[in-house]
């Protein structure tokens, strides 16, 4: 069988001794134990991207104008090159860590402009405490943004890995995610949207054709993007196609009209 190579992004400042990485090794036990399975692990503590700025040149000029360009792209063919992706960060205070967050503000180009479809994806955290559901919904849809098909996540709680009944309770989810995350590989296809994917390409959509003199906009017009229902010709559910069309109606008539009001 031939092997799979999987990259796996850490935002944790512990690295090696965080439980987010130590749950990345379970899994890659259990793939190895189905198919030879090597996985990278790329930690964003070691990486020593600066804070970014937000300044979005990535977005209206291309990620080459960003400084941080040689180290962003490298990152950029590592996932091109993966058979699959991991993003693992524990929980800070009931959310995703500097470290990732920080990581994915430089990947916003990839949410504006997509090309890892039918890559895919698995999300893990750890926490002492409480969420899980935070972080873990924020990298699916990171990861989602970006073109990628999530087939599993996973969430443990670090405090309870000393306990014999909860160890094994994480031998079960962990051959769980192992299990989907292979098949996933293996059958090579590309999901279906969901609801918030959905609406997140509307938003982009929406956003893009505003961007006429930007990079963005020749990347979503020469895709024919600009007009269409979905980035690929997938299958998107009819009742959900219609909710979110609506709803990105709503979003160019109150653009249009300057009835944008400030969220409260």
């Amino acid at each position: 069988m031939q092997q799979l190579n999987i990259l796996a992004i850490v935002g944790s400042y512990r690295n090696e001794e965080s439980y987010s990485y130590k749950t990345l090794k379970l899994i890659e036990e259990r793939m190895n134990a189905l198919q030879l399975t090597q996985f990278e692990y790329v930690f964003l503590q070691r990486v020593g991207l600066p804070f970014c700025d937000g300044c979005l040149s990535c977005v209206r000029e291309g990620e080459k104008s960003c400084p941080e360009s040689a180290k962003i792209g490298s990152l950029v063919k590592k996932i091109e090159e993966a058979d699959g992706i991991a993003l693992a960060a524990p929980v800070y205070t009931f959310n995703v860590t500097g470290l990732m967050k920080n990581f994915c503000e430089y990947f916003m180009f990839k949410r504006n402009r997509p090309s890892f479809f039918g890559k895919k994806a698995i999300v893990v955290t750890a926490a002492s405490g409480g969420g899980h559901k935070v972080v873990l919904d924020f990298l699916q849809r990171t990861a989602a943004a970006w073109g990628c098909d999530v087939v599993g996540r996973l969430g443990i709680s670090s405090t309870q890995m000393k306990r014999k009944i909860y160890i094994e309770k994480v031998a079960v989810a962990t051959q769980d995610v192992a299990e989907k995350f292979l098949a996933g590989i293996v059958k090579a296809d590309q999901q279906s949207p969901d609801f918030a994917t959905l609406i997140n390409f509307r938003v982009m959509q929406v956003m893009s054709n505003a961007m006429q003199t930007t990079l963005n906009y020749r990347y979503w017009s020469e895709r024919g993007w600009l007009d269409a229902n979905y980035y690929t010709d997938v299958s998107v559910n009819p009742v959900t196609r219609l909710a979110v069309g609506f709803i990105a109606w709503r979003i160019r008539r109150a653009r249009k009209k300057g009835k944008v009001s400030p969220v409260r």
